[in-house]
């Protein structure tokens, strides 16, 4: 398939991948100022995207990473670090890699 039609269908070196998200809070956060955070911080400062929601204490979502050549597991890395470091969040959780367009798994 030529490199056009990879890049119009997200396919080889195109292709997209996600991750799923599940964010348990301390009851009583501002879950306002902790969901502007989360996009301003993690998200938008690692060139990702989050689609999703929820009410406290509970975030979940999708988390669009980009494709694997712009550093899929460095933007996890710094995702899963600042999730860590918030002294709000008392617990989260990833789902495996998938592909956004087409939902199969491993990103290897």
């Amino acid at each position: 398939m030529r490199k056009r039609l990879r890049k119009k269908k997200h396919l080889g070196e195109f292709k997209e991948w996600c991750v799923t998200v599940e964010v348990h809070l301390d009851p009583g956060v501002d879950y306002q100022a902790f969901l502007d955070d989360w996009i301003e911080r993690p998200i938008e400062g690692n060139q990702c995207q989050f689609g999703g929601g929820g009410k406290s204490p509970l975030l979940e979502g999708i988390i669009q990473l980009g494709l694997a050549s712009h550093g899929l597991q460095e933007r996890m890395t710094e995702i899963r670090n600042w999730l860590e470091q918030h002294s709000a969040v008392q617990e989260y959780q990833f789902g495996p890699l998938i592909d956004c367009w087409y939902d199969s798994g491993d990103a290897n």
